[in-house]
């Protein structure tokens, strides 16, 4: 198998860290060292990373998809199978995938030429930030550690905000989130994909 990915993307960090996690073998193409910018050619008509090629020429996308594709593969999947653990972990999944798309939608707009600036926007992905973060300040002391399908996300995420959104300082908004966080920051398959110091 082969995954597309970088990790600045934090939907990429997510497939990259589970593969990690679970020992699969599986190759790791970068995107823009074959001259594509972040974008992928074949037969993944999103064109986005990651896309993993899980099969000759058939593409798996999009992250959520990946990761849990890659979780199956484990001895002991990180996803429960059923029950109340199996929702709040896919809640909390998408709560940092959420956050992340706040980010992602945050930097896209304010890179535009001053002039091509929509403020309306850029407040509404702005707050999403901030709500996001106060979401997670508030519900920190329950999201399990180390990993879990749920936190995954998250942990992705906040590191991606400390990159595109570093002026909100979501760490003086949420101590003890940022407690909580620090707790992953010497993991192996964190150190490992953790791309922002190389950026």
């Amino acid at each position: 198998m082969n995954l597309f990915c970088h990790p600045i993307s934090p939907y990429a960090r997510k497939a990259m860290i589970l593969a990690r996690y679970h020992r699969l073998e599986i190759a790791e193409t970068r995107p823009e060292k074959e001259g594509a910018k972040g974008y992928i050619a074949g037969d993944n008509p999103l064109g986005k990373i990651p896309a993993l090629e899980w099969k000759p020429d058939q593409y798996l996308f999009d992250s959520p998809v990946i990761c849990e594709y890659l979780d199956s593969l484990g001895n002991a999947p990180l996803l429960p199978k059923s029950g109340d653990a199996r929702y709040l972990n896919l809640w909390q999944h998408a709560l940092g995938d959420g956050l992340s798309d706040a980010v992602y939608n945050y930097r896209q707009e304010t890179v535009r030429p001053k002039s091509l600036h929509w403020d309306e926007a850029i407040n509404r992905h702005e707050t999403a930030i901030v709500q996001s973060i106060e979401t997670l300040e508030r519900i920190c002391k329950w999201i399990d550690g180390p990993w879990t399908y749920g936190n995954l996300a998250i942990v992705c995420a906040l590191d991606y905000a400390s990159y595109r959104a570093g002026h909100l300082n979501w760490q003086d908004r949420a101590p003890g989130l940022e407690n909580w966080k620090s707790n992953f920051e010497n993991d192996p398959h964190y150190t490992a994909t953790f791309g922002y110091e190389t950026a």
